[in-house]
């Protein structure tokens, strides 16, 4: 291990590309490029929507909450301006005919005790002003209608004396009366208008019967298609006059406003619809106005803003989600292209690694190929001496085929040495299958590096924990850890030290630790060893990325790195792998460490 490669102070341990105990991190090992980055996509997407909707969404649901209840404020004044209206045109109506009543008493030519033509010209003159006059009366101080005209002639000599209207216009302040709606003697539906004069120091009375079908016209007065609904009833609730379906003349009615409160608006069920109720009481006469409309055509107008806001927040909460959409999906497609290049380029560069390795190699190679060419040399210049008659030594086929069999034994020997060779500078695409970590430590010391760390007096110790868990690695990149892992190792003793290879369990993971006795590292070297092309080593020794690459692999095999060391104390790697089932991580067959 070289002294650019690792190094602790001794004061701890520092972990690299540690994966969490509870959440491992998802790599390449657990799903494919194409998935991680559908995955990646998706989360994106959903925040973006999330981030840019979101608001809108919450404005959209306020502003309906605010303008649902500005229309149903709009609405209710509506109806009130409306009830109002209505109200003022029925007061004013009232006013008219009290008005048409008192100029009787002040017409050219009017008697008290008239003729019977007389008082039909008194008719006639109040049914030109409105006809909704039905008859006319004079009552003289007692009480005593003693003059009628109209269709209910039977009504003249009809003593009032005791009716209670009459008690109340000849008692009250005011000098006319307008009653509630009564059936009287006619057995018909229609209420009395009174004016008192005071004549003589006696008070007389002129009363006219109207009926109501001219009050039902002006509860419609102005209606604008706005399907308006009314009625008037009196202060004990008693039905006087409204359209068909409210309530039936002088019944009880279905709803009777408070006579405390002079105008409002409720909003209620009627006959199971959801209606708007405003009221207003008269000024003219105890009755009060009822106007209905229902809801949904009290808000038809300001729905229809309202839906109009509706869609068009919809055509921009769509807009806003394409835009996200294509943009997104150009830039992850953008990014989807880099991460295939790149993961292209660390293909090449872990070849380009395995190749500096191999270059550092060819000077062991070549010397150990040697031995094996020097034993064929020999042997072949045995069996010619062997051959030649003047040598005199034994040249029986036993003693050639013991010859030949050194031949064979020295060239079997070449072969594995050059098949360890082209099996490592083999480029070739990551496999991950099921490994004994012991056999790849093996596979990677014995032989050559064995034989080197031996030449150079170096201690190689081996503590290998027996029955290790297998582990799902790819063989070859596991190699190029361990194999650079022991060259650092190598670089960073000297003379005499010692190299310990150690496999153990720890919670889940299979560790293996490369300590050496060498010179150890500063806390400003520990920062940058795995920051490639960080390099301590002298010029055209080292590149600076076999830590980057190592670390790489380990982290795409789900694992870790961690690292100790300090000055003059030596350094300690030790390799974290997971033990299948035991650390949630779902490898797929790629092999490519993220």
């Amino acid at each position: 291990m070289s002294q650019s490669e690792v190094r602790r102070p001794a004061t701890g341990r520092k972990p690299y590309g540690k994966a969490p105990e509870k959440m491992p991190v998802k790599n390449v090992h657990q799903e494919s490029l194409a998935t991680h980055h559908r995955r990646f996509k998706r989360g994106i997407l959903l925040c973006l929507f999330l981030t840019y909707l979101f608001p809108i969404i919450i404005l959209s649901v306020y502003f309906h909450y605010k303008s649902s209840a500005g229309m149903l404020q709009s609405s209710k004044l509506q109806l009130v301006a409306e009830v109002e209206a209505r109200k003022n045109t029925i007061d004013l109506f009232m006013q008219k005919r009290v008005v048409n009543m008192f100029n009787l008493f002040h017409m050219e030519g009017f008697s008290l005790s008239p003729t019977q033509e007389r008082m039909e010209s008194y008719l006639d003159n109040l049914i030109r002003s409105d006809d909704a006059f039905v008859d006319v009366g004079l009552i003289n101080p007692l009480g005593i209608q003693t003059e009628y005209a109209g269709p209910y002639s039977n009504l003249k000599g009809k003593n009032y004396g005791r009716e209670e209207w009459y008690i109340r216009l000849i008692n009250q302040e005011k000098s006319y009366i307008i009653t509630d709606l009564y059936m009287g003697l006619r057995q018909e539906p229609h209420f009395t208008v009174g004016v008192r004069q005071l004549v003589d120091g006696e008070y007389h009375v002129i009363r006219a019967s109207v009926y109501p079908d001219k009050l039902l016209g002006l509860i419609h007065a102005q209606d604008s298609g706005s399907q308006f609904r009314g009625f008037l009833v009196n202060q004990k609730g008693v039905f006087q006059v409204g359209d068909h379906g409210l309530g039936n003349l002088l019944e009880p009615a279905y709803y009777v406003p408070d006579f405390n409160d002079p105008a409002g608006v409720v909003e209620m069920d009627w006959d199971g619809s959801p209606v708007l109720v405003a009221h207003t009481w008269l000024q003219e006469v105890p009755w009060c106005l009822v106007v209905i409309q229902p809801k949904d055509v009290a808000f038809e107008e300001m729905a229809s803003i309202r839906n109009t806001m509706i869609l068009g927040t919809i055509v921009l909460v769509l807009v806003i989600m394409v835009f996200i959409w294509l943009v997104v999906t150009r830039l992850l497609n953008r990014t989807r292209d880099l991460d295939q290049e790149r993961h292209e380029l660390k293909g090449q560069l872990y070849h380009a690694h395995k190749m500096v390795s191999v270059g550092q190699l060819v000077g062991e190679v070549a010397h150990e190929i040697n031995n094996p060419l020097a034993i064929i040399d020999s042997e072949s210049g045995i069996i010619r001496d062997m051959l030649d008659p003047e040598m005199g030594l034994d040249a029986s086929p036993e003693a050639i085929r013991k010859e030949l069999d050194q031949i064979d034994k020295a060239v079997m020997r070449a072969r594995a040495i050059t098949q360890e060779i082209l099996s490592f500078v083999r480029k070739s695409e990551p496999k991950i299958e099921e490994c004994d970590l012991n056999q790849l430590i093996d596979d990677v010391v014995s032989g050559m590096k064995e034989q080197e760390f031996k030449v150079s007096d170096i201690l190689l110790i081996k503590e290998k924990e027996e029955s290790l868990p297998k582990i799902q690695v790819d063989p070859d990149l596991m190699r190029q850890v361990l194999l650079n892992l022991l060259n650092n190792a190598g670089d960073a003793v000297e003379k005499g030290d010692t190299i310990t290879l150690k496999t153990s369990q720890d919670q889940g993971y299979v560790k293996v630790t490369v300590s050496d006795t060498g010179s150890g590292m500063t806390p400003d070297q520990l920062e940058k060893i795995f920051t490639p092309f960080f390099t301590t080593k002298k010029a055209g020794q080292g590149t600076g990325l076999g830590l980057p690459i190592c670390l790489n692999i380990v982290q795409g095999f789900g694992g870790r790195i961690e690292v100790q060391s300090s000055p003059g104390q030596g350094t300690s790697f030790s390799v974290f792998l997971p033990v299948p089932g035991k650390n949630s991580l779902d490898k797929d067959n790629s092999g490519n460490p993220s």
